[in-house]
């Protein structure tokens, strides 16, 4: 498979990039703690001199763990191995880095056109299958066939519900999944950032072929949701969220949400799995998510959007195991 190239080839293609990790704790000076439903299974910081290198808002995880495949708010795929060391993340390895191609097979440097937020299996083969990517600011949902094609896959249009273009100028699509198996099998999701409802609800929606429902998910204080990701089994999913207004510092929330409750018309507040700022814990700009499972159950995996700016801002990597 194409994503699974050796690192001498990767190299030979010119997509093969240096990235460099270090451990990355998520309690900061020893004061943040973690609720009962999450158990912290390591954390990285990523680095790498290449300039494209950043800015990583959407994430998926092979279904064995060991493989990921990350999108830019440039148009950019990553993809690269977890490396593990007693069932905790400690590196990661074979990192290739390229741009998304548009429908005729070229690059498009428009922020406007290249604006990825987030990246999902389209099928149950994971990352041994096509892709889609969602965009933000001309808002779409494209799907890439990069299984077979590599980072040479073109786009092919997916079709998106008419009301996803109607929230705020870089606040429409920002999460996105399709399911692959349980209630909802072959059904889209998608959640806005900031097209809310009027009762200031974030907008969500499930589609598939012609139908659409529209879900409305109640706010958790002041965050958005920036991710999704879609728990094994198919009968839930999980939300990254992220709150930051300035001078307050960034904060990260997880909530997870059964399919029951995206078939209703207001979700309900779903579960709090966490909520921490800063100030805390040691997180940054989360924007992706991403699930899979191992012997022991669901782990968790979310990354972060540095906005390039890396003065002070980094590209963060955390794992926790959902109990």
């Amino acid at each position: 498979m194409a994503l699974l190239l050796p690192v001498q080839q990767a190299a030979a293609d010119k997509t093969g990039i240096s990235v460099s990790t270090s451990p990355r704790g998520f309690g900061r000076f020893g004061n943040g703690g973690l609720p009962e439903g999450l158990t912290f299974l390591g954390g990285l910081t990523l680095t790498s001199d290449n300039e494209n290198f950043g800015g990583f808002s959407g994430l998926e995880i092979s279904r064995n763990g060991k493989r990921f495949v990350s999108v830019s708010d440039r148009g950019h795929w990553l993809t690269g191995r977890l490396v593990y060391e007693e069932g905790r993340l400690k590196g990661v390895a074979d990192t290739r880095l390229a741009p998304i191609l548009n429908r005729k097979g070229r690059i498009d440097g428009r922020k406007s056109r290249s604006d990825a937020e987030a990246v999902a299996a389209w099928s149950s083969k994971g990352l041994k299958g096509k892709m889609i990517v969602g965009y933000e600011r001309r808002e779409r949902v494209e799907l890439f066939n990069i299984s077979r094609h590599g980072f040479k896959a073109k786009a092919s249009r997916v079709r998106t519900p008419k009301a996803l273009s109607q929230g705020q100028n870089n606040g429409e699509l920002e999460a996105l999944g399709r399911f692959t198996q349980g209630p909802l099998k072959g059904w889209l999701v998608a959640v806005s950032e900031r097209n809310h409802a009027k009762d200031d609800s974030l907008r969500g929606w499930l589609w598939r072929k012609g139908k659409t429902r529209e879900f409305h998910i109640p706010r958790h204080e002041d965050y958005l949701v920036t991710g999704l990701a879609i728990l094994p089994g198919g009968k839930e999913i999980i939300t990254v969220e992220r709150s930051f207004k300035a001078p307050v510092l960034v904060g990260m929330a997880l909530r997870r949400f059964s399919v029951q409750d995206l078939q209703k018309r207001n979700t309900g507040p779903g579960q709090l799995l966490f909520s921490g700022k800063l100030t805390s814990y040691q997180i940054d700009n989360m924007e992706g998510v991403a699930a899979h499972e191992d012997e022991r159950g669901t782990i968790i995996t979310v990354i972060s959007d540095d906005n390039f700016n890396k003065s002070v801002q980094s590209t963060v990597m955390f794992q926790f195991r959902l109990n």
